[in-house]
């Protein structure tokens, strides 16, 4: 086989191991060759599966490719005839050298580099003084210790410099799979180092791109991929970067990767590593941010608009559910930064579509918001994964009372288990009854278990199981979904009741513990707050509450019309400076081009801007009009509250917002406000009722 049918049979191993699927128009893209020179690809592999008795590919409808069931021989015939098929060049064996050394953090001998190179002792001599001046170009110094070997001596930023800079060279070190394979084997010593822990940073990296709506080029995807997977062995020998650089504008996408890296090494990285991967972000290429400042919050208010209108026409309430809103904005976000199908609707997702074909049409129905807001109609693709997160609420939604007990089978290591258990826990209440690689299935006891869940095929091990993806896809949660709604619980409510007693007697302990040791303290009650945020699952976003102190409520304010209550409802924030006069007249322009769609609620209205218009800090303002006034959408008018939001970026003051619209559907909430005499009043009954939710 070639190099290239080499990498293609990778790519089919990896697919396999997560359930997923390839076709020769996908594998022409991923090489940018034609779909002729791939079917030839295809030939040498099968002569290859041949030759040693294993079962060739097979081509099915569109191309999918089909390969045979157990594909764990295949790798392991990979495995012997990759590396030492390579001859590599002077240079490529100072770069294979030079990550040697980079990585250790002990002695390394000539012999152990020519063993790993499968070249002479003498070849490596030969390249020592270059490879002394090649590392000393880049200040780090290679010193020979007699008796010991060879200790690079330097910093660790410079050390992932010189890693960088060699990557982006494409060198085939880098490049070549069976290469790079052996160098990461080589790197992490005994330390299994499979392909499905190379795809999980990858899918750490894509979803970061999603989520921050930073969208790389294919080659700066895979620098970046190859750098994270090699900074990988010098995260978990516990050398990091200590050095605190400037904060740039990738800092956010950094701090994403680097928290997901956290859960996935089940270790604490130092901030600094993340301004030293902003830095690195901040080299990269990319192909289109998603939506821009002026278009943020609007997406945000369109989507939750969107969420109420199919909520009603599906007969179940999902505009409780943050997760839903937050994933859908992102996917969204991205979505529209590309016109027409970009992509192909998968196998599961065509299922999902067969089982929920009402909600596909309620869908269809309602995409109306999103296309005026794009200028254009959605494709069939679009509208599907539309439905996909809708159908993944909705299986979420009927398994919201219940808990689960859990089996997860996972042979990528206990990394990726556990950013798997993170992910499920988001989304699910479970109790992982245990975590276990797939040969020790059959000595493990499902005697409390309610369902297996994987991230490897278990066909053949004779029980039924829940295939996912180790960052557990909409897709994924509404397989998962779907099969804990047709079971009953084998733990009952009682025992699950139990469970939570114990979770809060025990944040109440860690409590006690702080304030046994000191009450006065700005730290002791920072630690405190941090408990009761773990406690709610609480993140960086400002509460409620937070965003609307009592002095930022007016009531009974006159306004003559819709203009000026968009004016008197930002005067608290306009003479708090967090926001400017431009910010104001920007708000009063925005309802005038785009229509009233800020009336998210009856009789309620949130005006705002863009994040660039004008706004100094987040926060939010709150007045009750003496005479409600039209603003101009027939259902929702006349408006009698309206809230000043002052957004600063896209994320601090998402989850107020949502629970401010959600309160204004409230009729209990609605009856409280309208009774209150004074603007403490209305804050004491939004800090209750925000208690409430939560």
């Amino acid at each position: 086989m070639n190099k290239r049918s080499r990498e293609i049979l990778s790519q089919l191993i990896t697919k396999t191991e997560y359930g997923q699927k390839m076709s020769i128009d996908n594998l022409a893209d991923m090489f940018q060759v034609s779909t002729r020179t791939i079917r030839y690809d295809i030939n040498q592999i099968n002569d290859f599966l041949n030759e040693n008795d294993l079962k060739p590919l097979k081509l099915k409808k569109h191309g999918v490719i089909q390969v045979c069931k157990d594909m764990s021989q295949v790798k392991d015939l990979l495995k012997q005839e990759e590396f030492y098929s390579f001859k590599l060049s002077k240079q490529e064996r100072i770069y294979f050298s030079s990550v040697l050394l980079i990585c250790a953090d002990n002695y390394i001998t000539l012999m152990d580099i020519a063993q790993k190179l499968f070249v002479s002792r003498s070849t490596i001599v030969q390249d020592l003084e270059y490879l002394k001046d090649y590392l000393r170009e880049h200040q780090l110094y290679l010193m020979s210790y007699s008796n010991k070997g060879l200790l690079l001596e330097g910093k660790e930023r410079k050390r992932r410099e010189l890693l960088f800079e060699m990557i982006q060279e494409d060198s085939s070190v880098f490049r070549e799979l069976p290469v790079f394979q052996h160098l990461l084997n080589c790197v992490f010593d005994k330390d299994r180092i499979n392909l499905e822990d190379q795809s999980t940073v990858e899918k750490i990296i894509n979803e970061a791109e999603n989520s921050y709506g930073r969208f790389l080029t294919d080659e700066s995807f895979r620098f970046l991929t190859i750098y994270m997977e090699i900074s990988v062995a010098r995260f978990v020998k516990g050398q990091y970067i200590d050095e605190m650089l400037e904060e740039n504008t990738k800092y956010e996408m950094a701090s994403g990767i680097i928290t997901q890296m956290q859960q996935y090494l089940l270790c604490k990285i130092p901030e600094e590593e993340i301004y030293y991967l902003a830095e690195i972000l901040n080299r990269m290429k990319y192909l289109k941010k998603t939506t821009s400042n002026h278009e943020i919050v609007k997406m945000q208010i369109i989507v939750r608009n969107f969420i109420g209108s199919i909520s009603k026409k599906i007969g179940r309430n999902l505009q409780g559910d943050y997760l839903f809103y937050e994933n859908l904005i992102n996917h969204l976000e991205s979505t529209f930064s590309t016109v027409g199908d970009y992509q192909g609707i998968s196998n599961v997702v065509e299922e999902v579509l067969e089982r929920y074909p009402n909600v596909l049409k309620i869908a269809a129905d309602n995409v109306g918001v999103f296309e005026d807001y794009i200028g254009r109609k959605l494709s069939n693709t679009e509208i599907a994964y539309i439905v996909v997160h809708i159908c993944a609420a909705i299986e979420r939604n009927k398994n919201e009372n219940a808990r689960y007990s859990v089996m997860i089978v996972c042979n990528g290591g206990i990394g990726t288990s556990q950013l798997l258990l993170a992910r499920l826990e988001k989304f699910f209440h479970l109790n992982v009854v245990d975590v276990i690689p797939a040969h020790n299935l059959e000595h493990a006891d499902l005697s409390e278990v309610d369902v297996i869940i994987s991230t490897i095929s278990l066909q053949n091990k004779g029980v039924e199981y829940i295939q996912v993806d180790p960052l557990l896809t909409d897709e994924d949660c509404i397989k998962v979904g779907k099969q804990l709604s047709e079971i009953q619980p084998k733990k009952d409510s009682e025992q699950n009741f139990v469970q939570s007693t114990k979770d809060a007697v025990g944040t109440l302990e860690k409590i006690q513990s702080v304030l046994e040791k000191d009450l006065q303290t700005i730290e002791s009650l920072n630690e405190i707050k941090k408990i009761v945020s773990q406690y709610f699952h609480q993140d960086k976003e400002k509460l409620l509450s937070e965003m609307i102190p009592a002095g930022a409520i007016q009531l009974n304010v006159i306004c003559a019309d819709w203009k000026e209550a968009i004016r008197k409802s930002a005067k608290y924030l306009l003479e708090n400076d967090a926001i400017t006069e431009h910010y104001i007249d920007e708000m009063i322009r925005n309802v005038m081009e785009n229509g009233p769609y800020i009336v998210v609620a009856p009789g309620f209205a949130l005006p705002h801007e863009s994040l660039d218009a004008g706004a100094k800090e987040a926060g939010m303002s709150l007045i009750r009009l003496a005479t409600p006034v039209p603003f101009g959408r027939e259902e929702m008018d006349p408006v009698e509250w309206v809230c000043c939001l002052s957004a600063i970026d896209k994320e601090i003051h998402l989850k107020a917002m949502f629970h401010l619209v959600n309160l204004f559907y409230n009729q209990s909430f609605r009856k409280e406000i309208n009774q209150c005499k004074t603007g403490e009043e209305v804050f004491n009954t939004i800090k209750y009722f925000e208690y409430e939710m939560r």
